[in-house]
């Protein structure tokens, strides 16, 4: 007499159909979030340059020096992150 064989797949869906599915969700979220990183990083790395000029012309650089370094750090991720933007 034979065995019944037991299956671990499940009976809605297989691990394939699971895994893209995700993959789809991930793809979808990114194409998603990543315009709305690029718009938003292309205008901070435009207009922050402005904010800091107004910093040193004020002359609030010497007396926050962390606010200029933020603010240079966050020009700079903005740099990076926008220089793909396409308006």
């Amino acid at each position: 007499m034979r065995s019944p064989s037991m299956s671990n797949a499940s009976p809605l869906e297989s691990d394939s159909a699971v895994a893209q599915r995700r993959s789809i969700g991930a793809k979808s979220l990114r194409q998603l979030c990543l315009p709305a990183l690029r718009f938003a990083g292309f205008w901070t790395a435009v207009l922050l340059p402005f904010v800091l000029a107004s910093l040193l012309v004020s002359g609030l650089v010497s007396q926050h020096p962390w606010l200029v370094g933020g603010l240079l750090a966050v020009n700079f991720a903005g740099l990076v992150l926008g220089r793909d933007y396409k308006s």
